[in-house]
């Protein structure tokens, strides 16, 4: 048998009735960071980028303006001038009549900073000289700028500074129309300071005592531990002027009527409450996973050194839920694979494994403007995507936002419905002698991954539930309701401390006054037994010690409970003793091999399930939610369909097929709903695969630099090896063949299955368009467009272009023609395509068709 789990529905998917999917508003659909070349923008090619834009699925854009491109400097505009400021306002205007946000970096290039920043105002450090602290100006300047937006970094430690910095956008902002501008934007932490001047009045202010009185445990002289505890007090402190710095920014932002987007993470602070700041927590994807699915492509040599990290990426999301953010963004598909070699079958397990970790707001990594009059490939951003109309797939790019659109329409509804919430004990971190601001960067991810938390966060994912993380202050501020903790964003059924060290006792009175309140406090191995600082240590330690001495313990099975007020605070060795008591239901398709993330919903539970391994799934799946009613939406055709489901003694299970790379949601509904709906059709195989081994007519529809001649061809192979012109072209082919299907054959449907795609396929059979097959598997089910006796099959094929480059840089064609950083591979060294192997192009089989009957649950 040959495994098909096809969920492909028994109607055309094409002609989907999306009436079971909220219609996708601006923030549901993707949007794409739009990167300003010189911001050598004009009024006639900014419309029709942002026509582009919106007719291919996008909801809206962040401009980031960088360096520009060499010849064109007499199109440059200064940033900010009243120039500028027009192209601004006429890109709002644009945006608006196209149903487009806009978003914008408060800044040019990255880190922010430029012109206004005087010195006092610029980054520092601090070193240690002559037994004294001495501060020195880091002379870092914005990497990356635009014309205009030069100059110095601003001290991200500095409050101060950064009110001084938003002077001229306020003074641009004004002169915009109410609401043109949706939000600004922060990117990650790329500043190289430590110190600023407010940090010692701060220090002196949160810690009482002087840091200059402590260079000698600074400079490792004496006690260790007092050396690391006097750098946990300076780091705290940081964390702090930073928390501040961005709070600045936020407020400002809202002054303005607009959101605040932030990338927290590579920053010296509690990424937790530094995402939460924002209204719009963001994180980040950088390179590629290296998933299972069969026919996924994943050549290490090739791909940047890093790669994803969804534990990480949970830092944002969680951030979004415990402080209730309705969106959770993430800057998406950087550096996904070499220059145009990134295909939508590479981008979708990437995009699932993101909504897996809450994450439900897309942003492109990106698009960049260029002029019409600028020869292919235009103007080009090193580090990304090439998410632009001169990328051969871009056409194709619209059924992969309408995928993200119906994902992020449901993902985006409703509430989060996490089972835990888990502790990040930031202290353990920062008290350490290792240098002098500890950052907790996107690229070395051991802070988390090879940590206790990281480890207990595994656990928890593989046996079936789910958490969020959670910081200090947002225990501070989290509430008990009915034996649930009450976050200001939503419920969870309890905590889970992980093995950690230090705490400040305000945390561990605040975890033991929740559990008065009826709440589930559990704890991997004991409670943490000291407090980090140096700043009023024995008083600390003694309110900690009393804390511990307040609780009256009892043995249990291997477990330690101390029963506080209506609540329970329970300590086990290992974090598997502790979860049968923490109130939640693990969820049972995990243990099947799928991804799960679940969301609630007027009722409803709602499931997000991804295949992201290698083993297809075609059984009964257990959830840990019920319902009266069940119904399944497949977010690549946008099909819905009452599933086969049964109530069992632990709960609802329903049928599921799904493939390897395919995915689906599933919608556990307390009512019946006023119109029911189709049945979903499930399919198993009835016979032996037919192969289609006819002539193929192969003809060039679309593409450049030029169109290739046609060729007939029994055997299916690569289009570049049929010459020079078709070796270099990127765009469409159209494949056509004649076929008969066996003489007696009965079965009630088949299955298309076109084998290897390179890259994606759109699928007519007898002149009727059933599908675009752009992802992992490419099948799709014909059955209802089949005639008796002859038929014809048309596909259109399209590659990427990573050929058209190599041809560029064979020939010695001058594309690369940047002011800055021009121009790099994936692992930052200077791009030569002309070493790069040729692509495989068009489609490569074998074809076959898989007779299928209906499958009856």
């Amino acid at each position: 048998m040959l495994g098909v789990a096809a969920l492909t529905l028994l109607f055309s998917p094409l002609r989907a009735a999306d009436s079971d999917w909220p219609a996708a508003t601006r923030d549901q659909k993707p949007w794409t960071r739009w990167w300003w070349l010189g911001s050598a923008v004009d009024k006639e090619n900014l419309t029709r980028e942002l026509e582009t834009i919106a007719a291919n699925g996008f909801g809206g854009v962040e401009i980031t303006p960088i360096y520009g491109a060499k010849g064109y400097e007499s199109r440059y505009l200064t940033f900010l001038s009243p120039q500028y400021n027009e192209m601004l306002a006429y890109t709002c205007s644009e945006a608006r009549r196209l149903g487009l946000g806009v978003d914008m970096a408060t800044g040019t290039g990255w880190p922010f900073g430029g012109p206004q920043v005087k010195r006092d105002d610029a980054e520092q450090k601090v070193e240690i000289k002559d037994g004294e602290l001495k501060t020195k100006a880091t002379k870092f300047r914005v990497k990356r700028a635009a014309p205009g937006g030069e100059g110095w970094v601003l001290n991200p430690f500095s409050p101060a500074a950064m009110t001084r910095y938003l002077a001229p956008f306020s003074a641009a902002i004004e002169g915009l129309p109410a609401g043109a501008l949706r939000g600004q934007f922060h990117d990650s932490f790329e500043y190289t300071a430590n110190w600023s001047n407010e940090v010692e009045d701060r220090f002196l202010q949160m810690h009482r005592y002087q840091l200059k009185d402590y260079v000698d445990a600074l400079s490792g002289k004496g006690d260790p531990e007092v050396g690391a505890r006097v750098r946990y007090d300076y780091r705290e402190t940081m964390a702090q002027l930073h928390l501040d710095y961005v709070r600045t920014w936020v407020s400002w932002a809202h002054s303005h009527g607009e959101i605040a987007r932030n990338q927290a993470h590579g920053a010296p602070a509690n990424l937790l409450d530094l995402y939460a700041l924002a209204d719009i927590p963001e994180t980040e994807v950088f390179g590629a996973s290296p998933f299972p699915i069969p026919g996924y492509r994943y050549d290490a040599d090739e791909l940047s050194p890093n790669r994803p990290q969804p534990l990480v990426n949970r830092l944002a999301s969680s951030a979004a839920h415990v402080a209730g953010r309705r969106l959770a963004s993430s800057e998406t598909f950087t550096w996904l694979r070499e220059h145009f070699h990134e295909a939508p079958s590479e981008m979708k397990p990437e995009l699932d494994q993101l909504f897996l970790t809450g994450i439900n707001a897309i942003f492109y990594h990106g698009t960049a403007y260029s002029p019409v009059d600028v020869s292919w490939p235009g103007w080009l951003f090193y580090a990304s995507t090439q998410a632009n109309p001169r990328n051969s797939l871009w056409r194709d790019l619209g059924d992969v936002n309408a995928y993200i659109a119906r994902c992020q329409s449901l993902l985006q509804a409703g509430q989060p419905d996490n089972d835990f919430l888990v502790y990040w004990p930031i202290h353990d971190l920062w008290q350490t002698n290792e240098g002098w601001t500890r950052t907790f960067s996107m690229h070395d991810r051991d802070w988390l991954t090879e940590t206790p938390t990281g480890d207990a966060a595994r656990q928890l994912l593989a046996a079936g539930y789910s958490f969020d993380f959670v910081s200090d202050d947002q225990i501070l501020h989290t509430t008990v309701l009915e034996k649930l903790l009450q976050a200001p964003g939503t419920r969870y059924r309890a905590l889970i401390l992980p093995p950690t060290k230090l705490i400040p006792p305000e945390t561990l009175e605040r975890l033991i006054a929740l559990a008065r309140q009826g709440a589930t406090i559990l704890c991997i191995g004991e409670l943490p037994s000291d407090v980090p600082g140096y700043a009023r240590l024995e008083a600390r330690r003694q309110a900690l010690q009393s804390l511990e001495r307040s609780l009256v313990w009892k043995d249990r099975d291997g477990i330690r409970e101390a029963h506080v007020g209506r609540g329970r605070l329970l300590c086990s060795g290992t974090l598997q003793a502790l979860l049968p008591s923490g109130g939640a239901k693990p969820e049972p398709a995990v243990a099947a091999g799928l991804g799960v993330l679940r969301r609630s919903f007027n009722g409803a539970a709602v499931y997000f399930l991804a295949n992201l391994g290698e083993k297809p799934i075609d059984q009964w799946v257990g959830f840990s939610r019920t319902g009266k009613t069940a119904l399944l939406l497949d977010p690549r055709t946008g099909q819905t369909g009452r599933p086969a489901s049964r109530t069992t003694e632990t709960g609802t299970e329903i049928y599921l097929q799904l493939n390897p790379g395919e995915s689906i949601f599933v919608s556990l509904r307390p009512n019946a709903p006023t119109k029911e709906p189709a049945d979903w059709a499930y399919r198993t195989v009835a016979g032996s695969p037919v192969a289609l081994g006819g002539d193929w007519r192969v003809s060039f529809v679309s593409g450049g630099p030029d169109l290739p001649s046609g060729f007939v061809t029994k055997e299916l192979r690569s289009w570049a090896l049929e010459g020079a012109v078709a070796e270099r072209f990127a765009g469409t082919a159209a494949y056509e063949t004649e076929f008969e299907l066996p003489e007696g054959a009965s079965a009630q449907d088949w299955l298309l299955d076109l084998g290897d795609v390179r890259e994606t396929a759109r699928v007519w059979v007898n002149g009727k368009e059933i599908d675009h097959v752009w992802s992992l598997p490419f099948r799709v089910r014909i059955g209802t467009a089949l005639l008796p006796g002859k038929n014809t099959l048309r596909l259109e094929v399209t590659n990427l272009s990573a050929n058209r480059i190599r041809d560029l840089d064979i020939r010695g064609v001058p594309w690369k023609a940047f002011h800055e950083i021009n121009f790099v591979n994936a692992h930052y060294r200077p791009l030569d395509a002309s070493k790069w192997p040729v692509q495989p192009s068009g489609l490569l089989g074998p074809v076959q068709l898989i007779p299928l009957k209906p499958l009856v649950p």
